[in-house]
Parts: structure tokens; C-alpha cells; sequence
């Protein structure tokens, strides 16, 4: 618990976890979240009918968890959907049964939406490889509702916001549902950056965003989402924009709170990887 911290004044938070077959993993993301320490946290874990061993690991931290369940769901973005309903906080946010929070990461959540009263918080994050054990820092960009339609500019694991703006996720989306979703949430409410690491994205062999398998099921994502919203824009003028104006963005990001960034990684005292491109 960070020196000085207002108990009190500490907003509820939701943390959803949705999983399925993912017992390799399950446990580092339970208690990846339950040892943030944070003492006003609403933790609801929605796992699809796993037949992996996943439950049995679950039920082990069932005194710990506020709902957790483990029945066939209509797949992740019914999942979450399911678990914010539950959701009593006034912050929410999930994190994946094979992905994980960094220490600290819901108190610093937790005093940005004190500190200017946002209704978005978001970081930076980690990509953990499984395949070579390296880590690689991940900074989050500019988010302006024109950026969205690219993808990839929030970190599913390195978000949350307040329940009061919440829209359900779009269950139809296989892989996509967080990119779609920030199209909607996003516009028309302010956002607070936080130059800082809150989440890891683990990446092995049957990541979503990885793995061979998924890419049909991406690109049927992207033909709803562009049904939806459109096509991203193929203006070289815009892209130009775009990328020029996020590498300023994040050349001023990175040299801020480099002390902050280093104290997160080095409280994690990963002694069996390596890292890919430049650290704090």
C-alpha cells in the first residue's frame, strides 16, 4: 500500500477476468490482481466451461473473489459482458486469464481518476513472449476518436473507465472486441494517459493476436467493424499525421516518469527473461 494513500477515498473498482482453457496461465493473472494489495476491489472471474484443469485452480482463490463461475459462455466479449453486469464499482476494467496487472498498477488507476476527475485512464504495458522469454516495453499512443479506426492504440490490459459511460461489448466480434469497443466508449469523454506500465500482454503460441488459427476469425472481425464504422481512412495525408504526431507523442512519454516505469519493472524481479528494443 503506497505511503500516504486515502483508504477512504479509494473508488471501487471492477476487475473482470474472462478465461477459457487457459490453465498454463490462470493463476499468475488471479494473483496478479489479487496481490495489487488494493483494498477496495470487486474481482469477478468468468470462466467459459474450461476442461483443462482451470476451474480446479480457480475454485482455489474462490474466498478471495467477490463471483466466479465456470459454465459454457457465447465466447469473450460475452463473457466480460456477463462479468460487468455483475460489476458494482465505479471504475472497471479486465484483464485476461492469460495476461496479467503490474504491481501497483490499481492505485495509480485509482489516483488518476481522483487527480482531474477523467473518465478514461489508460498506460503503457508489457509484451511478455513465451516462445524466447523476452519482454518488450509497450507505450501507449495519442488517443483522438479519428485514431481509433486503426486498432491497437489502447491496451485492453492497460485501461480502465468509469461504469457510468460503460456500453457492452459487441459479442459478435471473435478477437477485435476491445477495438471496436474503444470506438464507441471513447468519443465524447475525457481521457487521462499515464506515462506508466499497468499491464502485460502475454503472447504464446495460441494468443489471439498471435497465433494462425485466429487471423480468419480477425479478418471477419474487421469486415463487421468497417460495416460498422467504416474503413480506416486510406488518406496518405492522415496516416502521415497520425504516425508523425504518435512518434512525438511518445518520444515526450517515454522521458516522462522514467523513475516510476523502472521501480514497476524492477518489483516484478523477472530473473529469467530477457528484453527486446530499449527499457526505461
Amino acid at each position: 500500500m503506497p505511503a500516504g494513500a486515502d483508504l477512504a477515498a479509494l473508488p471501487r473498482i471492477t476487475v473482470v477476468t474472462p478465461s477459457y482453457q487457459q490453465a498454463d496461465f490462470v493463476e499468475e493473472c488471479l494473483r496478479s490482481v489479487l496481490l495489487q494489495g488494493y483494498p477496495n476491489l470487486e474481482y469477478v472471474v468468468m470462466d467459459g466451461g474450461s476442461s483443462d484443469g482451470s476451474a480446479e485452480i480457480i475454485s482455489r482463490y474462490a474466498a478471495f473473489l467477490d463471483h466466479w463461475q465456470s459454465q459454457p459462455d457465447a465466447g469473450q466479449g460475452n463473457a466480460i459482458n456477463q462479468g460487468f453486469a455483475r460489476a458494482t464499482g465505479e471504475i472497471i476494467g479486465w484483464i485476461n486469464s492469460d495476461d496479467m496487472l503490474l504491481p501497483g498498477a490499481l492505485f495509480s488507476v485509482a489516483r488518476a481518476f481522483l487527480s482531474g476527475r477523467p473518465d478514461i485512464v489508460y498506460g503503457d504495458a508489457l509484451n511478455a513472449f513465451e516462445d524466447d522469454r523476452t519482454l518488450q516495453y509497450w507505450q501507449g499512443y495519442w488517443v483522438i476518436p479519428s485514431f481509433l479506426q486503426f486498432g491497437g492504440v489502447i491496451s485492453s490490459h492497460a485501461v480502465f473507465w468509469r461504469r457510468s459511460i460503460h456500453v457492452p461489448l459487441w459479442e459478435e466480434l471473435n478477437c477485435n472486441v476491445d477495438g471496436e469497443l474503444w470506438q464507441r466508449l471513447v468519443p465524447g469523454h475525457r481521457l487521462k494517459y499515464l506515462p506508466r506500465p499497468l499491464g502485460v500482454c502475454r503472447i504464446h503460441g495460441d494468443t489471439k493476436s498471435n497465433a494462425e488459427r485466429w487471423r480468419e476469425k480477425w479478418r471477419q472481425d474487421d469486415t463487421k467493424i468497417w460495416g460498422r464504422h467504416g474503413r480506416p481512412t486510406d488518406s496518405r495525408l492522415f496516416r502521415h499525421w497520425f504516425a508523425r504526431s504518435q512518434r512525438i507523442f511518445k518520444w515526450a512519454s517515454w522521458m516522462r516518469d522514467r523513475a516510476g516505469k523502472r521501480s514497476v519493472i524492477s518489483s516484478c524481479q523477472w530473473t529469467d527473461r530477457t528484453w527486446r528494443g530499449p527499457r526505461p
